[in-house]
């Protein structure tokens, strides 16, 4: 008998929409294979640098057509913020590179020399040894056990953050009024929203992500995640050494590290 070659949803060239974060690019499909008989995709989003090209599955691509344009141009209007960070992705790596140093100059420059409230302060992580465990048997039950946590989330990180501020509110009035919080929450929020498809997923979990950027696609992820990826943001800050680098006042950072 003949065997009949696997047929593919997308083919080499095709022109596509894929999924990065929350926002539809477009794209061209350039290589493909066939992993534990799953389909996967080599995508190149279009005036990207090709450090940028990766191997996505099926649920992250869509045919390049009216309607799914259209479901594109619909993201961009709710996350108007991501698709202008976005743009920066489109220089070449060793331009992004020196610009990225130029920055860091300047940056230091300004914090030596500015005597103003409003400048960049880094806030570094420390996470109690009980939820360095509860990370550890994140990791296990993902990795090893081949195990999702359900998402949505009953309780996510916007309820968490905002337990947070009612808490707060009960033990230090002077800084629930003052506004404080509620800004260092609603920062963290965005944090988290930008971090997560990067930084914050295992690998086993990509699909579910995808899945879930399709069924939601007007809910930031912040609505739909939980505590166990709030735990990974810390971590993962505390591993890079800072948490996010943000415009704020010497109160804000003190309320942080405490």
């Amino acid at each position: 008998f003949q065997i009949m070659p696997t047929k593919y949803k997308y083919g080499e060239g095709e022109r596509v929409l894929c999924y990065h974060g929350p926002l539809l690019y477009e794209a061209k499909v350039v290589k493909i294979q066939l992993k534990d008989k799953v389909p996967q995709f080599m995508i190149h989003y279009n005036g990207w640098s090709r450090s940028w090209d990766e191997w996505v599955d099926e649920s992250r691509v869509l045919k390049f057509n009216d309607v799914n344009v259209q479901k594109q141009q619909e993201l961009q209007g709710l996350h108007p913020d991501k698709q202008r960070k976005a743009k920066k992705k489109e220089k070449p790596r060793k331009e992004a590179e020196a610009s990225s140093r130029r920055s860091s100059k300047r940056m230091k420059q300004e914090q030596q020399e500015s005597t103003e409230p409003n400048h960049h302060q880094e806030v570094k992580i420390v996470i109690p040894e009980e939820l360095k465990k509860h990370l550890v048997d994140d990791w296990d039950f993902v990795t090893r056990q081949k195990q999702l946590v359900r998402v949505p989330k009953s309780v996510t990180v916007r309820n968490i953050l905002k337990r947070y501020e009612q808490h707060v509110a009960t033990i230090d009035a002077e800084k629930s009024k003052s506004g404080q919080i509620e800004e260092i929450c609603d920062g963290l929020l965005e944090y988290f929203n930008v971090m997560l498809g990067s930084q914050l997923l295992y690998k086993f979990e990509r699909p579910q992500y995808a899945e879930i950027l399709q069924s939601h696609p007007d809910k930031p992820m912040a609505d739909l995640y939980g505590i166990e990826h709030l735990l990974r943001l810390f971590d993962f800050s505390r591993l890079h050494q800072t948490c996010y680098v943000w415009n704020m006042t010497q109160h804000h950072k003190s309320t942080i590290d405490e």
